[in-house]
């Protein structure tokens, strides 16, 4: 798990993310257990590489909150040195598709 002040940040961020989802109506319970068992960075990377778009994306596209999308958070100025240069494109190209 996280050790890094700044992965642990990034997985606040995500858990609040899933929180203000669940006020919204929407509850990402699949992206919950599997940040519960890889961890946010781990999860974020293996996710990141996939060309399907998640339902729980197009949820939060259409409720108008894309903020509340791992790839936004993963591509948050704070946040973006965690990721590689290909990682990012590949949020930023999966956050165009919804």
């Amino acid at each position: 798990m996280a050790t890094n002040p700044l992965e642990l940040e990034f997985a606040g961020r995500l858990r609040a993310a899933i929180s203000q989802a669940q006020a919204l109506g929407y509850r990402p319970t699949r992206f919950e257990q599997m940040l519960g068992e890889l961890g946010a960075l781990r999860l974020a990377k293996a996710l990141v590489k996939s060309a399907e778009i998640h339902d729980g994306m197009k949820e939060m596209a259409k409720l108008g909150r894309k903020d509340l999308i791992m790839e936004s958070i993963m591509l948050e100025p704070k946040f973006s040195s965690l990721f590689s240069a290909s990682e990012l494109q590949a949020a930023d190209w999966r956050l165009r598709q919804v």
